[in-house]
């Protein structure tokens, strides 16, 4: 028998999370907290009504946590690095079913596929929500400065983040044409807060 998730206390547990985040890891609390307010926009102009959908935008780099020495790197990372990088959807995941949030899991586990199976588990049937969060979290990492590289353009991010969904086949191209809108006036809210 399934417990009844408290989405109430889900949602405090959360917000007291990215507090402590904000404090002791900014970095992490910055890529965390953006990707899941962009995600909670997108769920917004498509009117998506799942709590689970939400949660999953911020849970969905949970496990950079504990990758936190390759994420802060300066420096290009190696192919290893990389590799030990793409298991953060697994660690999420992992940290999620513990929590009896399985379907926050698995929107979660499925946010680095991509529509044509060239996401980190080559996987090319996955909910949808799983993309709308792949186009928050790429977005917003591409948008972001790094050590060692200045932030995209707007022009530059928003190519390379809807280009995977541009067949249409996943992400229908009226949706892309208002996740465009949404992640341009994004775009200009980040700058204004850098």
């Amino acid at each position: 028998m399934e417990m009844e998730i408290d989405y109430v206390y889900e949602e405090k547990f959360l917000q007291e999370l990215l507090v402590s985040l904000r404090l002791f890891n900014p970095i992490l609390y910055s890529k965390i907290n953006r990707t899941g307010k962009l995600n909670t926009m997108i769920g917004e102009i498509f009117e998506i009504r799942d709590p689970d959908f939400y949660l999953a935008g911020y849970y969905a780099n949970f496990g950079l946590l504990a990758l936190s020495k390759f994420v802060e790197h300066s420096t290009h990372l190696s192919k290893e690095q990389i590799e030990q990088i793409k298991r953060h959807p697994t660690l999420s995941y992992e940290f999620l079913l513990q929590k009896g949030l399985g379907n926050v899991a698995d929107y979660v586990y499925y946010h680095h596929e991509l529509p044509d199976g060239s996401g980190y588990n080559g996987i090319d049937n996955y909910p949808k929500e799983s993309a709308y969060i792949n186009i928050a979290d790429t977005f917003e990492g591409l948008i972001s400065p790094k050590p060692y590289r200045p932030p995209h353009t707007f022009r530059e991010a928003v190519s390379i983040t809807l280009k995977p969904y541009r067949d249409g086949m996943l992400v229908p191209k009226n949706e892309l044409r208002e996740i465009e809108k949404l992640l341009y006036t994004f775009y200009n809210q980040t700058l204004e807060s850098l």
